[in-house]
This record gives structure tokens, C-alpha cells and sequence, in this order.
């Protein structure tokens, strides 16, 4: 039995005898035979959805567009819930919006041949107008789908991050992990072990979007990842065989990362605040690539102690620069370059382009103005964390 809407086709209007003259199955079924040829997200759904759900719902929209087109007027907005829910669905299955707005675009094609195929020679003045209001429903349905399918992938975004952060704080805070939690852990193929790394990771010049990418690629490779406004934090099993945390290529372009070693449960709070620190510290030496936290210890003990760090620079990088409007400049290059070739007298010296002599008078003049003795293993430890602060 071909379905047509009766009142409809006895209706005066000519747009309601066009309308009514409309196999509303039968342009279902074409409809349903687009989507599943053309667009990869349909094409995917099981044969039970696509015949149950789907269909329900493209019959659906054939009524209410059609029902547009007789009344020559929008219906009520309550029409639009079965789409809503609908759209939801789609979400939730993870369909791109992308393939579910392109098959209300092709639904509105096939709908107008449709339509034009039917028409007859009486309906050549109306056909502009039933243009019209195609257009106009399409544009409500569309709206309505987009804006309910980005309600839910927003719910169900910031859900799914709800949980990799109470994960997280979880194994932080070294508290017994629920059934939640292990189901989380098990989603994103972490076994939170004894024994996890820490890391931090930032791509320098990228906003959230993109450090949210890349947050999931790593849960993507089971590290638990979540973004922290312009950087990724986390922890991740270790893997010995790969020389480092992170999976290899785990990283994008341009990319740095600061591991830690890996450490028991009741040290990771410390271990993910230290990564944090050292992501900044990181950052502003321009690295790149994975950084193991070990290679910035003598930065993070600075970090850690701000008031030493400003008496370092009081005592030790203050006398050896400008002073009275006169520069010492070449005591300060003189003790950091002496210091940076292990206090090898003859390769400092050929390094500055001075001769040895000079180089001499430079560092007793360094002493008198620091009270430090560079051979004095203590003075060179506190000369080394004072310049550390230069870099």
C-alpha cells in the first residue's frame, strides 16, 4: 500500500494537491538507499538500525517536511523532538555531524526530484514556492539536529573527562580505586600498576583544541592524558623497551614532553607537580622532543626554593654585572664559560680569546667581588645553581 496523506490530497491548496500526490515510502526507501551508498558513517550501522531506527526517523522527516509544504507554514516546535532524540542517538554512536548533516542535504535533494517528478503542468507557478519552503525546513531540521548533537558529544566529552580526572586524582592521591575507575583505566588500556611515570607535555604556539587532540591520541596508546588549558598532563605504565614513558611517534610535530622516572603510588602527587615545573622550565629553554626530568634537577631545585634562587642572584650574578652604569659583563661570560668547560684554564681561555693571564686576573677579581672559590667544591656547586638562572 502506497502512503499518502489523504487530507492532504483533497485538500483546495496547491501546494497541499502537490504534496499529497507524494509516495512518502517511496521517497523513504530512496532516501535510505543515498545514505547507506554515500555516506560512510550510514554505511557502518547494522542492517537492524538501519531498518528500524533510521528509517523510523527518515519517515519522520518525510511527513514533517511534507506536512510543511501543504500548510505553506512551520509546524510547532515539538515536531522537532523526534529529530533531537535522534540526533543524540547518532552522537552517541559516534557518527560524524558531518555525515549526519550531509544526509539531511541529500534527504532535501531526493525529496525535491521527488517532488518535481510529480508535479504536473498546472503546478509550474507553485513549484517556486514549494523551493521555498524545502529550503526553509531544511534549515530549521538542520539547525535543530546540529545544535542537539553537539549538546550531547559536550556532555558526553566533558563526562568521559570527568572520569580520566577522578582516575587521575585517584592515583595521585594514592586512594583505593573503585569499580569506576578500573573501568576507565581498562577503556583507555592502562593497568594502574605499582609503579606509573608522570609526564607533562606541551605544544608551544597551540591552544586547547589541539592539546585536546592530542590527549586522546595518548589515551589512544593507553596513557592516561588530560589537558590542562595549554598542556597535557598524565601519568602512563612504564616501557623499558622503548627507552622512554611515551610510546614512540606519540608526540606531535614540534612537541615536548617532560617524564619522570617511574615512582610508587605515594610519590606520584610530588612526581606530577615536579613535571609540571618542569614543563615551564622546559618551555622557556625552547627544547623540544621528550625531556627526561633528571636533565632539568639543578632548575627544579631552584623552582622549589624562590627565595635561594633570589640570593643566588644577590650574591653571585649581581656583583659580576653592570654596576654604576659600568658593565662587568666580561666577569659574568668569564666565570660561566670557565664553569662550563669543567674549569679547564687553558680551554676557557682559548673559548674567550684571552690569554690565560687575563683569564687568572678575571676570576681572582670574580672571588674578591663573590667571596666564592671556584676550586672550593661548595663555592662551584652555588656558582653553578646562580648561573643555571641565565639560561
Amino acid at each position: 500500500m502506497i502512503r499518502h496523506n489523504v487530507g492532504i490530497r483533497t485538500a483546495a491548496s496547491p501546494l497541499a494537491r502537490l504534496a499529497g500526490r507524494i509516495d512518502r515510502d517511496g521517497l523513504a526507501e530512496i532516501m535510505l538507499s543515498t545514505f547507506r551508498t554515500e555516506i560512510p558513517g550510514y554505511a557502518r550501522l547494522p542492517d537492524s538500525v538501519i531498518r528500524g531506527d533510521i528509517l523510523r526517523i527518515i519517515r519522520e522527516n518525510v511527513d514533517l517536511c511534507l506536512d510543511w509544504l501543504a500548510d505553506g507554514a512551520a509546524p510547532p516546535p515539538d515536531r522537532f523532538d523526534v529529530f533531537r532524540a535522534s540526533a543524540k542517538n547518532r552522537a552517541g554512536e559516534g557518527m560524524p555531524l558531518e555525515d549526519l548533516l550531509r544526509a539531511y542535504r541529500r534527504g532535501g535533494t531526493a525529496a525535491w526530484r521527488v517532488i518535481v517528478a510529480s508535479s504536473e503542468p498546472e503546478d509550474l507557478d507553485t513549484l517556486p514556492r514549494a523551493a521555498e519552503l524545502v529550503m526553509d525546513y531544511l534549515d530549521q531540521v538542520s539547525d535543530t539536529v546540529a545544535a542537539a548533537y553537539l549538546e550531547e558529544r559536550e556532555h558526553h566529552v566533558s563526562e568521559r573527562e570527568r572520569r580520566l580526572r577522578a582516575l587521575l586524582d585517584a592515583l595521585v592521591a594514592g586512594t583505593a580505586l573503585d569499580a569506576g575507575h578500573h573501568q576507565t583505566a581498562e577503556q583507555i588500556g592502562l593497568s594502574p600498576a605499582d609503579d606509573l611515570v608522570a609526564f607533562a607535555m606541551a605544544i608551544p604556539g597551540e591552544g586547547g583544541r589541539s592539546h585536546g587532540r592530542a590527549a586522546a591520541a595518548l589515551r589512544g596508546v593507553g596513557v592516561l592524558a588530560v589537558t590542562e588549558g595549554d598542556r597535557v598532563v598524565g601519568l602512563t605504565a612504564p616501557r623499558p623497551a622503548s627507552g622512554t614513558a611515551l610510546p614512540p611517534g606519540g608526540l606531535p610535530p614540534g612537541a615536548l614532553a617532560v617524564v619522570d622516572v617511574e615512582a610508587r603510588r605515594h610519590e606520584l602527587a610530588e612526581s606530577l607537580a615536579d613535571v609540571r615545573h618542569g614543563i615551564d622550565i622546559a618551555l622557556r629553554r625552547g627544547r623540544v622532543g621528550i625531556v627526561p626530568l633528571r636533565a632539568l634537577a639543578l632548575d627544579l631545585l631552584l623552582a622549589h626554593a624562590p627565595r635561594v634562587a633570589a640570593d643566588l642572584r644577590e650574591r653571585v650574578i649581581a656583583p659580576l654585572g653592570p654596576e654604576n652604569g659600568r658593565s662587568r659583563g666580561d666577569l659574568l661570560e668569564t666565570v660561566a664559560t670557565y664553569v662550563s668547560v669543567g674549569c679547564d684554564r687553558r680551554s676557557a681561555a682559548e673559548r674567550l680569546h684571552i690569554h690565560p693571564n687575563t683569564l687568572d686576573h678575571r676570576l681572582r677579581r670574580a672571588r674578591e667581588l663573590t667571596a666564592l672559590d671556584l676550586d672550593d667544591p661548595d663555592d662551584l656547586a652555588t656558582t653553578v645553581l646562580a648561573l643555571r638562572q641565565l639560561r
